[in-house]
């Protein structure tokens, strides 16, 4: 098999688009392509075929039939401690729970192949590209189809026991009786994310394509108490875990006429007095669609050189 080592091959599934990226040692992207997730994975199929079909796809067109040193993959998923299950994927029907995707794909590529939350590969690119690696604890929130959250801690991200740590989006909100994608009842996903955001639009403003509804839209109770909520949902974080430094990013943010003004005066609404509102550190994520492939490529490295970081 002709392998080339200079780069690794980055896979940001999130829950709208998928994205592919060859990233060198210095982080330099090159052939960054992006597909739709619901085209890529549609109902009924076999994911690990798929997804196998698509990276010996990419790597004949976009590397001269070579394959990377290593392919990292990003889901928007639960992924067990271990990092070589995905356990479960609400908004992705076709991915099945406890799908053993590294086996798999090792198997079928001939390669090593690692996994992540996708919400902590774009962590570890805002690390780096933020310059706050360093700091004690940093906290990020990715509003997109869902809620992304991602906390790192003296220098580790936070997986917890099972590997299922900072699921913020499905913390239990009173009195809501929403049922979320995971089963659940009352999630603070189902209230607060682009799943939520869709709703709306199509309650309230149906006319209005959704990449358009803060455009038009901004000033209207409905999507005034949603920002007032994003706030909230920020705080929350904040007055938990006090960091260092709060990164915000996300597909929703980026969007035309998103009121970020009101979204910062909310965080600061709702966090904590004295502190740690007095202090608080609110960074956005770059917007470009190539962070979480970059930070892929971050993940896998690490992993290359130190078989014991997860």
């Amino acid at each position: 098999m002709n392998v080339d080592k200079s780069y690794i091959l980055g896979i940001d599934i999130g829950g709208t688009n998928m994205r592919f990226g060859l990233v060198d040692p210095e982080n330099r992207m090159e052939e960054f392509k992006r597909i739709s997730t619901r085209d890529a994975f549609p109902d009924g199929c076999d994911p690990a075929e798929r997804l196998g079909r698509f990276i010996r796809g990419y790597c004949e067109r976009n590397a001269g039939g070579k394959m990377p040193q290593a392919v990292s993959i990003g889901f928007p998923s639960t992924i067990n401690r271990a990092r070589t299950v995905v356990v479960q994927t609400p908004n992705i029907p076709c991915i099945p729970d406890n799908f053993h995707v590294v086996g798999e794909l090792e198997k079928e590529l001939g390669i090593p192949v690692f996994i992540n939350r996708d919400v902590n590969n774009l962590l570890l690119f805002d690390l780096e590209d933020l310059g706050v690696e360093a700091r004690e604890c940093v906290a990020a929130i990715y509003f997109g189809t869902g809620i992304g959250n991602a906390i790192m801690v003296d220098g580790k991200i936070l997986l917890g026991h099972n590997g299922a740590a900072a699921e913020l989006g499905h913390m239990p909100v009173y009195g809501n009786t929403r049922q979320c994608m995971c089963g659940n009842i009352s999630c603070l996903e189902t209230v607060v994310s682009g799943i939520a955001l869709e709703r709306i639009q199509s309650e309230s403003f149906p006319r209005t394509p959704i990449p358009f509804l803060f455009q038009q839209h901004a000033d209207t109770p409905e999507l005034r108490t949603f920002v007032e909520g994003m706030g909230q949902t920020v705080a929350a974080e904040v007055n938990l875990f006090d960091p260092d430094c709060m990164i915000l990013g996300g597909g929703l943010l980026q969007m035309d006429g998103f009121p970020e003004k009101a979204l910062f005066q909310a965080v600061h609404r709702y966090t904590r007095k004295p502190y740690p509102e007095r202090t608080l550190d609110l960074r956005y994520s770059r917007p470009n669609q190539e962070n979480g492939t970059v930070g892929a490529a971050i993940y896998a490295r690490r992993r290359l050189a130190e078989s014991s970081y997860l």
